[in-house]
This record gives structure tokens, sequence and C-alpha cells, in this order.
């Protein structure tokens, strides 16, 4: 995709902190990538006594001694010089966005609800687990961008951003754990990216709606004061893979195919990982062996926790063998291939009628785990089994659940041809027809039914101004002083409160504590620490303001 430097400025704003209600707007900087033309403002403390982040952005009290408020007519004038109506603002990331909106409105500035931001951070499709450490400056080393700076100006910033952009070229990237990917849409999605990667489902199209259910069939308790729970996810493991061999399922290797499937994603480069991985080998008697020496200590560990939970899990075994398999032949990591669908899914333990899914933790958002169940099942009978933990009692207990979708035929909300809808309804003109459109962040082509003249715009330009230029040639965009903005519709309403509410987690939480999913402010969700694996259920406005693992912060 070319990128028409005319069609964009770039804005970096360096602040006194994360918050754009309590903290001062430090400086604004803005880019003109055509004529690099380069614009730095300072701004004065007016919420802070202090500055605070010196060690960031290098500036400092008397830096902005005599700096002074924008004024209308400065704003004016800059909308103007830098022609930000009929471009498109680029920033990495939502915080500068929201600095701005805060800062015009409590100065009393028009001009902003013209303004059409892109955060072009919401082209990299991340886990929760990655998110901390996709930082501009990480990406513009994979990307051989070497003008990072250890402190972040804003007039650097927006250089940078621009070139990363270039970069990018308006792909989007894939992150793996620390793997960084160019995506095609050839590649066939992992079901279970769909639920955690958070803005995975926005980068898709076409996919089905459904509701899913549960109903607790079966619940088997395990009581032994030897019960240990581990970090990360070696719990989930073990105990699956203790099953499968107690079950004799039989492995299917799908390296192939996965390694086939992945060399259509362009690899980029490797990010910095705070993660140390550790590996072991599974073994046909269920247990453990470590792949390198440092970690015997851990695999003799993960050893007494098998054998024991070997002699207690008989009953269990033998109701997943006989009620859900009908002791039929028991696959482990079945492959199933939606190709209409573009979606593949690996089954835990499946047979020609069931599966299983398991997992290690007890609470579960059956809503959002349920792209990966849907496409595993296949029209089969689908289960999954958790594990709930109570380690004051040395207690675990096995909950199975079977599980029914419901299936919405309605067009899917993400659709390509929604979205077009969607735009043809936004539009003030409806004398036009949609000749070509990708997304909001690329330009829109409309052909006039009036003379039959075909003409481009950015997506958030053509909203207010679609008139046919050769019909309408003195039609030109205005500040407006009491402007009104767009309607915005339920579903990207929501897209852009969870894409802010992920990326403020993350910065809170220094990438230590993540969600799956994000429902609104007072909703409950459930948290992961990407340190030690626990997850537990709290507030989504207390998690911003207590964004620490609970029992990380008890070990300390």
């Amino acid at each position: 995709m070319s990128i028409q430097a005319s069609d964009y400025v770039v804005l970096d704003v360096e602040t006194n902190g994360l918050s754009s209600l309590r903290d001062d707007l430090l400086s604004i900087s803005i880019y003109q990538p055509d004529t690099q033309r380069l614009y730095n403002r300072f701004l004065p403390l007016d919420l802070n006594r202090d500055v605070y982040t010196t060690h960031i952005n290098g500036i400092t009290k008397k830096d902005l001694k005599k700096a002074t408020h924008l004024s209308q007519d400065e704003v004016d004038a800059l909308i103007e010089e830098f022609g930000l109506l009929n471009r498109t603002i680029l920033t990495y990331g939502s915080i500068d966005e929201k600095f701005i909106k805060n800062y015009f409105k409590r100065k009393g500035l028009c001009g902003y609800e013209k303004l059409h931001f892109f955060n072009f951070k919401r082209n990299i499709i991340s886990s929760r687990f990655s998110g901390g450490n996709i930082t501009k400056d990480n990406l513009c080393r994979l990307y051989g961008i070497y003008s990072v700076q250890e402190l972040h100006t804003g007039a650097n910033d927006c250089l940078l951003e621009w070139e990363l952009f270039k970069k990018m070229d308006n792909n989007r990237l894939l992150v793996t754990h620390d793997k960084v990917f160019e995506f095609n849409n050839e590649y066939i999605v992992p079901a279970s990216y769909l639920s955690t990667y958070p803005n995975f489902k926005y980068h898709t199209q076409n996919l089905p709606h459904f509701k899913c259910s549960s109903k607790v069939v079966k619940k088997f308790e395990v009581v032994n004061r030897k019960i240990k729970k581990f970090p990360t996810n070696f719990n989930g493991m073990t105990i699956e893979h203790l099953i499968n061999t107690m079950l004799d399922a039989e492995r299917i290797d799908s390296s192939a195919f996965l390694v086939q499937n992945k060399s259509k994603l362009k690899y980029i480069g490797k990010l910095p990982s705070p993660y140390d991985e550790i590996y072991m080998h599974f073994n046909s008697d269920g247990t453990v062996s470590a792949v390198e020496n440092k970690d015997r200590e851990l695999a003799e560990e993960l050893n007494k926790f098998v054998l024991l939970l070997k002699a207690e899990i008989v009953p269990l075994v033998d109701y997943i063998k006989k009620s859900i398999f009908k002791g039929k032949h028991i696959l482990s990591q079945e492959l199933v291939v939606h190709r209409d669908k573009n979606v593949l899914a690996l089954c835990d333990l499946s047979s020609d009628a069931a599966v299983l899914e398991i997992k290690a933790y007890g609470v579960i958002d059956f809503d959002k785990m349920g792209d990966q169940l849907f496409y595993e099942s296949n029209g089969r009978d689908c289960y999954i089994m958790q594990i709930e933990w109570s380690m004051k009692k040395k207690k675990m207990t096995f909950v199975i659940s079977k599980i029914k979708f419901e299936i919405d035929n309605s067009l899917p909300l993400n659709s390509l041809e929604s979205r077009i809808e969607n735009f043809k309804n936004r539009i003030a003109n409806k004398q036009v027809d949609v000749i070509e459109y990708v997304n909001s962040y690329s330009k829109v082509t409309l052909k006039c039914h009036v003379c039959g003249n075909t003409f481009s715009k950015s997506y958030y330009a053509m909203l207010k101004h679609s008139e046919c230029p050769h019909c309408n040639p003195s039609t030109t965009p205005k500040v407006e002083r009491n402007p009104k903005s767009p309607k915005i519709s339920a579903e990207e309403q929501q897209l852009n409160r969870s894409l802010k509410y992920f990326d403020k987690l993350s910065v809170n939480s220094a990438g230590k504590v993540s969600v799956l999913a994000y429902n609104g402010a007072k909703e409950k969700l459930v948290a992961h620490c990407n340190k030690c694996g626990h997850e537990w259920s709290i507030r989504a406005d207390h998690l911003l303001a207590r964004a620490y693992c609970p029992v990380c912060r008890k070990t300390k």
C-alpha cells in the first residue's frame, strides 16, 4: 500500500503524567512530512506545581517559565497552516489525543472536534502478554530506524513515528510472544487468538456471531496437603499431559501444517522479552524432564505433583473416557481447519463425536472463550474442564461443563459489507456511490450521481465533506466554533474504550498485568499476572488504581 505524505501529519505530546485530567500537557509537536515543517510548543504548568517527568522527556520547570497557553487564534492558524482538517493526524498510542482533547476542553478552545486522529498502534495485533513490550522505540529498532533517543522529545518522536508508520506501510503487525510478523490475510488464524488477542476480531471479517452458554455436568474434588500451584501455566500443561497419558490419547502431529501456515507471515524481528523461557520434555508416563540443567529442580517438583495427582484423578479420567467420549478412540491436539472462515483450532482432547477443552484456572468467561470452543467443536458435543483452586484448603475442584452455541445469522458487525453500509449511512451527501473503501484510516473513493466524477479523500474528511468537488468547487472545510462530532457506532465506541483501557493498564502496571476483555469501568473483569500467572476478579476501574498482582505483592 502506497503512503502519500500529503495525507498525514504527525502529532506527539509530552506530558507530566498519565492522567489527561490531573496531569499537565507540557508540549505539543506537529510534523508535516511532505514539507518537513516542524512545530514545537511548550505549555505552562497549570494542574501541577512541578515537572515530574524530566527523566523521560528532558523538560524542566525552567523550560516552561516563559511558556503561554494556546489561544484560539493560534489554534486556528495551526489548523490552517498544517492542513489539519484535510489530513489524518497520526499518533502512536491513545494518550496524545486524550491530552489534546482535555486541554482544549479545559481552555475553551474550538477545533478539536474537526480533527481526525488515527492511533496507528491499533494496527498491531498482540496478546495480553506482550502489550507492555510493544513500544515505539523497540519497533523502530526492529525496522532499523536508528534515531531513537534516551530522552523522548516531542520533535524527535514525531520523526520516529513517521518513519515507523512508513515502514509499517499501513500493514498490520502480529506479535506472538516476543516475535513480530507482518500480517497476511492468507494466514489461517488460530481460534485462540480471537479471544487472547483483544483486538484481533476487529482485524478480521465475516466471522459468525454467537452466544455461548454452559451447564455443569460433573465435579470432582481432590484434597491433599501436598497440592502445589506452580507459576505461569505449568499446572495446566502437566495436568493436561497426565490426563492424556492416562486416557492413552493419540497425539496428532500437525507441526508441518502449522509451520507452513506461519510461513505466510513476514518475519520482522524479535522484541526484548522480560520472561525467561523454561522448556520441559513430556514423558510417556505423564512426568516431565528438564531440557536444561538449571530447570531440573522445577522438573522434580512438577513430577512430585504429577505422581500425587495421578492416584487421585482415576475416577475423573474414567468419567471422561466413558461419559464424554463413550469409550471411543481419543485424539490429542487434533487440528480443525475452517478454510471458509480462515480459522484453525487445536483440540485438547477429541473424538468423532465430542471435544474437551482443559483449562487450569477457575474463572472462565465463556463468551470470550467461545471462539476457541466453537471452532474446535466443529459441530460436535463440546465440553470444558476448568480447575478451581483453594490453596488454603489444599483443594482442587475439577468442574466439567457442557457448552451450547446459539448462532446469530445476521450480518457480522465487522464485515466489510456492514462497515461500508455504516459509512454510507454516516456521510452527509446521499448523491454519491462508494467506489473504494478499505478502512477508516485509508482514503475513500466516491462517485457523484450528478456528473459522474470520482474523487478521493480521507475517511474522516469525507464524513463531513462528501460533496463532489466538480459540482461544488467552492466547498472547503472551515473551522467551526460550535462543531458537532460525527456519530460513532456503539461497536466503535466500545473498541475505542477497550483499546484505551488496555493501553492505560499496560502503562500503570509496567506491562505486568493484563486482561482478556473490557466491558466498562464499573464492570468486573479477569486480571492476569504476566509474571506468576495468577488470575483474579476485580472491577476495571479498581484494577487501574491497583495495577499489581496481589500474590506477587504478598511474596515480596
